[in-house]
């Protein structure tokens, strides 16, 4: 445990002790924190809540070792400072806009309850099964080499779902999905460079869109980067609309960011947090 004067710092060892009482406008992913503390601890990564001198939560940090990555919810300055020095990281995401370079990612919405779904689909849209874990992690790899490979098999089975476009008998696309508290997730959107222009995008989005209605879920959001201009047409299309923003900050020496690297600028990748 690391006191300052304001705050108090302690490590989650379960997503239990996290609670389910935050303060008001603590984080648009509120719904989410539970999971994503329980998810980053079970592929092997640390979760740690800093709490006023009062014992309100002010601050929450999950990260992973493999990946040299995190995230950050947090209002307080105090907090967001604490956290972005406790661990190295080749990059970190953060609801708090602070004078560290960082990139854009806007949050899109789309409220399901009163919204009708048309969508002609050019291509047919699978299911992966957890049989197909090897197969799934193979291509997260090949896209983001520095994934943490465990990653999948949690997803999976914690209930995620990947929806898979196949083209030559490989997967030409996908895209994942998650469902909690009634508000789904769009995250991890990849499309194979040689298959891009062919609509596998915009039917992945409906795809998974009708299949978060189909189970009774209020809204859905992505966050997807201003340099990704064809994730953001597409999210558009859906209906979706710009209702916040994250900020991904980079460590020192980390060369993936989007000024550095112009092909960056046409990637067809959503984040997963």
């Amino acid at each position: 445990m690391i006191e300052s004067e304001k705050t108090i710092v302690s490590e989650i060892r379960s997503s239990s002790d996290l609670g389910r009482i935050f303060p008001d406008g603590f984080s648009f992913f509120e719904p989410y924190l539970q999971y994503y503390v329980k998810e980053i601890l079970e592929i092997g990564g640390e979760a740690y809540a800093s709490r006023t001198s009062e014992g309100a939560v002010s601050g929450i940090f999950i990260y992973d070792w493999y990946e040299k990555s995190g995230t950050i919810f947090t209002r307080s300055g105090e907090a967001f400072d604490h956290f972005y020095e406790l661990k190295p990281f080749n990059f970190l995401f953060a609801e708090l806009k602070t004078e560290h370079e960082s990139e854009t990612y806007d949050i899109y919405t789309v409220a399901l309850d009163s919204r009708s779904i048309i969508h002609s689909f050019r291509h047919g849209i699978s299911i992966a099964a957890e049989c197909q874990k090897d197969e799934l992690e193979q291509f997260m790899i090949s896209t983001n080499p520095s994934i943490n490979r465990k990653w999948v098999e949690v997803a999976l089975k914690n209930g995620d779902k990947c929806f898979t476009v196949r083209l030559t008998n490989e997967i030409a696309g996908l895209g994942w999905i998650s469902l909690v508290n009634g508000m789904g997730r769009l995250h991890s959107l990849y499309v194979k460079p040689q298959f891009r222009g062919l609509g596998i995008g915009e039917d992945l989005l409906f795809a998974r869109l009708l299949w978060l209605k189909s189970k009774g879920a209020h809204s859905a959001f992505s966050e997807i980067s201003r340099y990704n201009s064809a994730s953001s047409k597409i999210g558009l299309k859906g209906g979706m609309t710009v209702s916040g923003q994250i900020f991904q900050y980079f460590g020192k020496g980390y060369a993936g960011k989007g000024r550095e690297i112009p092909a960056k600028k046409a990637r067809f990748w959503e984040p997963r947090i």
